[in-house]
């Protein structure tokens, strides 16, 4: 009877390490590589949209960052910072929002860099006669993924005319830089007031973060 009864213990003590152990492979966020993480998180036709590398958090270490592209009915995007640890590997520090694409075609993630702490993504959007490309810069400030800078160029192929606004939403200083056609530039100094903005928050729009508050 003892017998049968261990016997039956370790029967359910596997079976409960088999039912819980996909769980726990989808709760992950350690990781040997950067390579192991994508392709975990990788499902279909889904890819890599931009990635980089660099110092986020002034260890020395080189961590991540990455786009990934889903392609569902409405395709998405999510933005992850992976950094990486000293003994090896690397860890989910953040993820943005998972947003659906805005327009049909009109708006796309350029870019991705990792530069001084920081991550900067560049978002374009476009019609018949703009050109819109936003770049956020988020970094690790205070113990949060905070948005710190927004610029936005704006170009209006049919006045023939280009806005580039600056913006720093720590201080609160901003930098407009206005062109028409071949003439010199005019740049006019302001501030505002802005809000507390996240990276896991970040929805892929342009004008996230640059509303005053």
């Amino acid at each position: 009877m003892v017998i049968k009864l261990i016997t039956c213990l370790i029967i359910v003590s596997l079976t409960v390490v088999f039912i819980c152990s996909p769980a726990v492979a989808q709760g992950q966020d350690v990781f040997s590589t950067t390579d192991q993480f994508v392709k975990s998180i990788l499902a279909g036709g889904d890819t890599l949209s931009v990635e980089a590398k660099g110092d986020l958090n002034g260890d020395g270490l080189a961590d991540w960052a990455g786009v990934i592209h889903r392609q569902k009915q409405s395709p998405t995007y999510q933005l992850y910072v992976l950094l990486q640890q000293p003994g090896g590997g690397y860890r989910i520090a953040e993820r943005s929002l998972e947003e659906e694409i805005a327009g049909m075609g009109c708006c796309w993630v350029e870019d991705l860099r990792i530069e001084r702490s920081s991550i900067y993504i560049q978002n374009n959007a476009k019609t018949a006669t703009t050109m819109e490309a936003a770049t956020h810069q988020f970094r690790l400030y205070q113990g949060q993924w905070r948005l710190v800078g927004v610029k936005i160029y704006y170009l209006d192929n049919s006045k023939d005319t280009s806005t580039e606004t600056d913006m720093n939403l720590l201080t609160g200083l901003v930098l407009e830089k206005n062109q028409k056609g071949s003439r010199k530039p005019t740049t006019k100094r302001s501030s505002r007031k802005f809000g507390r903005h996240l990276l896991k928050d970040f929805d892929f729009l342009n004008g996230y973060g640059a509303e005053q508050r």
